[in-house]
């Protein structure tokens, strides 16, 4: 396994590049730390967008849901996906 995910024109930085890391490692540190995902998937050609709890178990990534719930039937079926996860360090209150 490499130390570090392919870039690609689906996954290359376009704003501010140099800040970003594809280092394997970081990326599951920051994906294990979070506590909920918002996942996006078009499915029957409507974008749809629900926050669900994940968790990482080697390279892939379970997601918490009931069977019956429509998004994850659409992924089952080969939909694409796109996950985002919000690493929160602090809060300033002004």
């Amino acid at each position: 396994m490499a130390d570090s995910f392919a870039v690609t024109e689906r996954t290359r930085m376009r704003r501010k590049a140099k800040r970003a890391t594809y280092d394997r490692a970081t990326i599951y540190a920051i994906l294990d730390e979070a506590l909920i995902a918002s996942v996006a998937a078009v499915i029957d050609g409507k974008p749809e967008l629900q926050p669900m709890i994940h968790v990482r178990i080697g390279d892939p990534i379970i997601l918490h849901g009931v069977a019956g719930n429509r998004m994850l039937r659409g992924i089952a079926r080969g939909a694409e996906v796109c996950l985002n996860v919000t690493h929160l360090d602090a809060l300033a209150l002004a």
